[in-house]
């Protein structure tokens, strides 16, 4: 077997004969066509030379005609008229000519030769008329229409178009004589290089003979190296191979078990069913042996009404892609079980998979929705407070929670949803934002029941606990006379628990506030400094009751805050209260004020005290949450202390945060908004309440 590029070197030399035949030839071709190319610009050169003595005669003609009007306008000598009106006979003939040689150039702009005809009879009708006024009202009025007619300006465009026309047609004579000298000097050289092209292909042939032998050598080596290249790849490729001879048989082109037959039979009936069955591909399709094992055959035709099957053991990929398919609708069927809204959008936009009752909040089917972006959907404004942060999880946040959004459904009702969303990267790098949304309207409605419920009591119940704490007060001071001496330690009690019921009933109408937006604040631009010294001085009698010492570390901070006085210094009373009731007798509580970085301060109060236990720390900010229930008995808390702190940090746009470590003491911190001297008065609203 030879190699495509390689010819055999016994035909060598009889190709380079051929070859330095077949150039002779051309040369001779070329000679013949040089000489009609020099005939062809002959006839060119004389053609561009008729229309150059045209054009120069039409110009001739209607100079002519110029100066039979002039004379004649002039002298009124009808003499002048007769070479007027030669030319006037001549101009039709030239014009006609002019075209003909034009559209034998193939040149013939009718457009140009339209404005020529036009400028033309316009001058020859000027001319007309002024020969007609000479005749009939004289020299004068023929003089005055002579120089307003402009007969001139019409001769003068008349002259350039004919310049034009002439210029380009001697470009075209120097072009087509230029051309004639490079065809023959290219002829020249294509004679010198045919010749030694000849010599060369000669040299060649003889050189071909002697290498004859020597390349036979090297064509039967690479045939056997191909050979064994073709029996390792045979060895080395998985599938199975076969060779089919229509009316012969089917067989194996390599035996991987000498112990095996052949070919299966009902197999080899399959591959020669399939050469004539014009309903199926022929070069492929899906084979199931007995055992239960699937192949891919693929049949490919060869030289000489042969084909060549490829068989692929597939067994094992279809049972994985239908175990694939189970789990799918494994996973899609628990989806679709679970009442939460949960859907996954790609960075496009785009829903590449939700559930059922996502769908369902849309009215429409998971079908309908995926691959369709909020856009194309018929109700898909109602999910834009769903997307709300989305660029935020893309530029890296690890994910994004809203506690309570309020949305419509396709039916027009309002839902409250709590909302998490995730970024998912897959292995190949695609990201999609994975979303959850927990429907919690039946929630909101209890939790403001609730509220209700719990403020309509509080405030039942201040009213009587007013007097209550007033009665006890009069008898405390005496007012009522002398107490009996065993009565006085139970005024004192009811005294104490009267001050906490109504401290529980202030908190209670506080959150209630809170999360209906009712309560009012007064901002101020105030120093952090005077803030924290304020608070240090109201709560310095509490943390001694405690037998705790208050005290502030670093140095304080100038600069300004925007807060509610009032509200801060509830902050600060809640978090110091809160860190002397934990400490032990004899500790310190510790108040540190800073400036993290150009935007936030933030204030500190650290103590010394038992920790809070790392199971309870994240419930540490919910409403009447305690670590433990004899903590309360013992402190008197009523465990909305920290939960009315946070509300109303947030409210001044700040933020609070803790870290304890159990046996070693806590510390909370509140960070504020640092607020700019050369700012103006900032309008707020919405949840920062109003002025």
């Amino acid at each position: 077997m030879h190699d495509a590029g390689h010819i055999p070197g016994t035909w060598r030399h009889t190709l380079a004969f051929i070859l330095a035949f077949v150039l002779l030839l051309g040369l001779g071709w070329q000679g013949m066509r040089v000489q009609q190319a020099l005939i062809n610009a002959n006839a060119e050169v004389n053609h561009s030379l008729e229309l150059i003595t045209v054009i120069q005669d039409m110009l001739l003609t209607l100079q002519d005609v110029e100066t039979g009007e002039r004379g004649f306008v002039i002298t009124g000598q009808p003499a002048y008229l007769q070479p007027y009106r030669q030319a006037r006979e001549r101009i039709a003939d030239e014009r006609a000519a002019l075209q003909q040689l034009l559209e034998r150039r193939s040149v013939a702009d009718q457009q140009a030769l339209a404005e020529l005809d036009a400028l033309i009879a316009q001058r020859l009708e000027i001319s007309g008329a002024n020969i007609t006024v000479r005749e009939s009202d004289g020299l004068e009025a023929a003089s005055l229409r002579l120089l307003a007619a402009g007969g001139r300006q019409t001769m003068d465009r008349l002259r350039l178009s004919l310049d034009v026309l002439e210029r380009d047609e001697r470009s075209r004579l120097a072009a087509d004589t230029q051309r004639a000298a490079e065809q023959a000097e290219r002829a020249r050289w294509l004679g010198l290089f045919g010749a030694l092209l000849t010599g060369g292909l000669l040299l060649a042939a003889f050189m071909s003979v002697s290498r004859n032998l020597r390349l036979r050598r090297q064509l039967a080596l690479e045939a056997r190296q191909r050979e064994a290249r073709m029996a390792a790849l045979l060895e080395a490729v998985p599938d199975e191979l076969y060779r089919i001879v229509p009316g012969q048989g089917v067989s194996r082109l390599r035996q991987q078990d000498p112990a095996a037959p052949p070919v299966d039979a009902a197999f080899a009936e399959e591959l020669l069913g399939r050469l004539g069955d014009d309903d199926e591909p022929l070069h492929s399709f899906m084979w199931r042996a007995a055992s239960g094992d699937e192949f891919e055959v693929r049949m490919l035709p060869t030289r000489g009404g042969e084909y060549l099957a490829v068989c692929r053991d597939v067994t094992d990929r279809l049972r994985s892609r239908r175990r694939l398919r189970d789990q799918q609708t494994f996973l899609r069927s628990i989806v679709d079980a679970d009442e939460n809204l949960i859907f996954a959008r790609d960075v496009s936009g785009r829903f590449r998979m939700c559930n059922q009752a996502f769908a369902a909040f849309l009215g429409a089917s998971p079908s309908h929705l995926e691959g369709r972006s909020a856009a194309e959907l018929r109700h898909g404004q109602c999910l834009l407070p769903l997307m709300a942060g989305d660029s935020e999880l893309l530029a890296g946040k690890p994910e994004q929670r809203a506690m309570a959004l309020e949305v419509q459904d396709a039916q027009g009702q309002t839902r409250w949803l709590q909302l998490l969303k995730r970024l998912l990267t897959l292995s190949d790098g695609s990201r999609y934002l994975l979303a959850v949304a927990v429907d919690i309207t039946g929630r909101r409605e209890m939790e403001r029941m609730k509220a209700e419920f719990i403020a309509t009591v509080s405030h039942e119940l201040r009213t009587p606990l007013t007097a209550i704490r007033g009665v006890v007060s009069m008898l405390n001071s005496g007012t009522a006379g002398d107490m009996p001496e065993a009565a006085t330690p139970l005024l004192e009690i009811a005294d104490h628990n009267s001050a906490r019921l109504v401290h529980l009933i202030n908190d209670i109408l506080d959150i209630e506030k809170l999360e209906s937006g009712r309560l009012s604040f007064h901002w101020e631009a105030l120093p952090l400094a005077t803030l924290v010294e304020a608070a240090l001085r109201d709560n310095t009698p509490l943390a001694a009751s405690f037998d705790v010492t208050l005290a502030a570390d670093g140095k304080p901070v100038d600069a300004l805050v925007e807060v509610d006085r009032h509200r801060f210094d509830q902050v600060m009373a809640n978090l110091i209260s809160n860190a002397c009731k934990h400490s032990p007798p004899g500790s310190r509580v510790v108040v540190t004020q800073a400036q993290r970085g150009s935007s936030w301060l933030e204030v500190a109060v650290s103590d010394q005290g038992t920790g809070i236990p790392l199971a309870f720390q994240p419930r540490v900010f919910e409403r009447f949450a305690q670590a433990d229930a004899s903590d309360r008995r013992r402190t008197g808390g009523t465990g909305l202390g920290l939960s009315i702190t946070r509300a109303l940090v947030e409210e001044m746009r700040g933020e609070i945060d803790f870290t304890s470590t159990p046996g070693e003491g806590s510390c909370f911190r509140i960070r504020l908004p640092r607020r700019d001297p050369s700012w103006g008065a900032m309008k707020r609203s919405g949840p920062w309440g109003g002025e």
